[in-house]
């Protein structure tokens, strides 16, 4: 049956072929893989007078077209190289990032370490704020950040050494209502 099928598909008579050798009409077949395809059919045909319902298999052989193996390139080996030397670590950023909003403070951190360290204010409230930072228990003037906008930023840096410091906002009942916290520079 296949032999058949192959005669119809090819339209070219099998001859006996000798190892190795191709007739013109098979060489679409040798770069083609034969798979069977069976298709179910159903009719309706009229037997002694009744209407039957009649299922049969189609069976056809298809041509599926070989694909060679892509050819990927492999690439010549590279000589182990020597990686570039380590860049010195930066000193981390001795930052803290204050938020304010109507009658509080949050922190973005509980401490910092001595030394530089740089404040941002940003008010989040609808009043104005300002920030102002001593150490406690302290005497002098207080470090300053100024009256800052509601939705606005400002930023500074201070030179602070270790201890326990207290930031609060001077403008009138701001601190009273409670728009105080404490910072701790170890």
């Amino acid at each position: 049956m296949a032999v058949a099928v192959a005669l119809v598909l090819t339209g070219t008579a099998l001859l006996p072929l000798s190892a190795g050798q191709l007739q013109p009409g098979e060489a679409a077949a040798a770069e083609c893989t034969w798979k069977r395809q069976v298709k179910r059919v159903v009719k309706r045909v009229h037997r002694n007078g009744k209407v039957r319902r009649v299922v049969r298999r189609k069976v056809r052989w298809v041509c599926v077209p070989r694909v060679a193996a892509p050819v990927i390139p492999v690439p010549a080996p590279t000589p182990p190289t020597t990686p570039p030397p380590a860049p010195e670590p930066e000193p981390e950023a001795n930052r803290l990032a204050v938020k304010a909003a109507e009658y509080f403070y949050i922190l973005s951190r509980p401490s910092v370490r001595a030394g530089e360290v740089t404040i941002e204010l940003n008010n989040r409230g609808e009043d104005p704020h300002n920030l102002n930072i001593r150490e406690e228990g302290g005497e002098g003037a207080p470090y300053e950040l100024p009256e800052t906008d509601s939705l606005q930023r400002n930023v500074a840096s201070f030179d602070l050494p270790a201890g326990s410091y207290r930031l609060w906002c001077s403008l009138p009942e701001h601190e009273e209502r409670g728009m105080a916290t404490s910072l701790v520079v170890e």
